[in-house]
């Protein structure tokens, strides 16, 4: 062997570790592709379920395909195709009818399974002949999930989530530009902390010294270490498909009442170059007094949310250069901070050109991955059987 080949050989085993091989393209979530067809085998956070009343019915775009998200009277989400099947109008101009739907254009009501019930100006009979497609929802940690797959969806919820007392809360959900992997990524990246987030100062003591990360696959995703030089480990879930769920510093204002609270990251895409960033906390209070305590220091915080732009304003401006990054200050500065770059990238970043080394260690294992199942996908093979973890595992500190 020549060492020349010897060195191409080198070079493309060290592509496919990174999860650069020739011909899988990971970011993409489009119907029909091995990364769609991966992604909805799984029930995926959409929506936040305060954000959406009764009566109420609104479009959304998960995955490249436009939907109908719509509440019924009796409290509960529905899911249904985009357009009535009679003329294409848009169902979400329609009105809400108990928990049916009703289209604007001619009359034509579904039921929440899609079915065709009523058609004022048509023969009987013929509603029973026509149908749109209804997918299931499931409403869990104040957001709404939805499962776009084929055939029987999987047990949900598909994670757990921390037991002890305190409160549960949906954040704003975040619509940021770029493909949804670039934030699942840098979930997964625990040293840029130190760096990104060093403004401002949220996460001075996960910057006291950069850890030495290592990956596990498991039935469920995948587990990531970061060993610090006191031997303490930080230990993060990463489940499938695109969530993650991690202990982090509380938000500015926030410290001092309740502690860090255990965060559960969403990343869905919108499509190939937007996804939506929905989070939920869970802050453990264990007596009235801090219950009272956080919630008038919320109320605080919240206001000064409301008053500030919008989180993806400070950082487009930042990343068009009108602004300096390091004096930036925000309500949900670390979430400006990480949408500037994380969308920074582009809209769907260039991996074949990145560097990586032993702090990608994360971002190189779920690459792996996703790699070996759009592949089995790819081959018209079984790909892997993921189950739902047990309520025992679970992210920890680490200092």
């Amino acid at each position: 062997m020549s060492l020349a080949s010897s060195t191409s050989r080198a070079k493309s085993s060290t592509a496919q570790a990174r999860g650069k091989s020739p011909g899988v393209d990971l970011a993409t979530t489009k119907p029909g592709t091995p990364g769609g067809i991966f992604m909805r085998q799984f029930w995926l956070a959409i929506h936040r379920s305060e954000d959406l009343a009764k009566g109420e019915a609104k479009p959304i775009t998960i995955m490249n395909e436009s939907f109908t998200l719509y509440r019924g009277q009796s409290g509960r989400a529905q899911v249904i195709d985009s357009a009535c099947p009679h003329r294409w109008a848009p169902m979400h101009l329609g009105w809400i009818e108990g928990d049916d739907i009703r289209c604007v254009y001619h009359g034509w009501k579904f039921d929440c399974t899609g079915q065709c019930i009523e058609q004022p100006a048509e023969e009987a009979g013929f509603a029973r002949k026509v149908k749109i497609g209804s997918y299931p929802t499931q409403e869990y940690l104040g957001l709404i999930w939805c499962y776009f797959g084929t055939g029987k969806p999987p047990a949900f919820p598909h994670f757990p989530h921390r037991d002890t007392p305190g409160i549960i809360q949906a954040w704003n959900v975040e619509h940021v530009p770029c493909n949804y992997l670039q934030s699942f990524e840098n979930s997964m990246d625990e040293v840029h902390v130190a760096f990104t987030h060093a403004p401002g100062g949220s996460h001075a003591k996960l910057s006291a010294d950069l850890p030495i990360l290592s990956t596990e696959e498991t039935d469920w995703g995948m587990m990531r270490y970061g060993k610090r030089k006191t031997g303490l480990v930080r230990q993060t879930l990463h489940y499938a498909p695109n969530l993650t769920r991690v202990i982090v510093p509380p938000v500015a204002g926030m410290d001092g009442v309740g502690g860090w609270p255990e965060i559960y990251f969403s990343f869905t895409p919108v499509d190939d170059e937007n996804h939506l960033w929905l989070i939920t906390s869970h802050i453990e209070l264990n007596t009235d007094a801090e219950r009272t305590a956080y919630k008038k220091q919320r109320e605080k915080y919240e206001k000064e949310l409301a008053s500030a732009p919008a989180s993806v304003d400070v950082a487009r401006d930042l990343m068009a250069g009108r602004g300096n990054y390091a004096a930036t200050r925000h309500p949900d500065l670390a979430i400006v901070q990480d949408i500037a770059v994380q969308a920074g990238q582009g809209r769907i970043s260039n991996r074949t050109h990145e560097r990586l080394g032993r702090s990608d260690a994360g971002i190189i294992g779920w690459r792996k991955i996703l790699t070996r199942e759009f592949r089995l996908i790819a081959e018209g093979k079984k790909p892997k059987k993921w189950k739902n973890p047990p309520a025992d595992v679970k992210p920890t500190l680490g200092f």
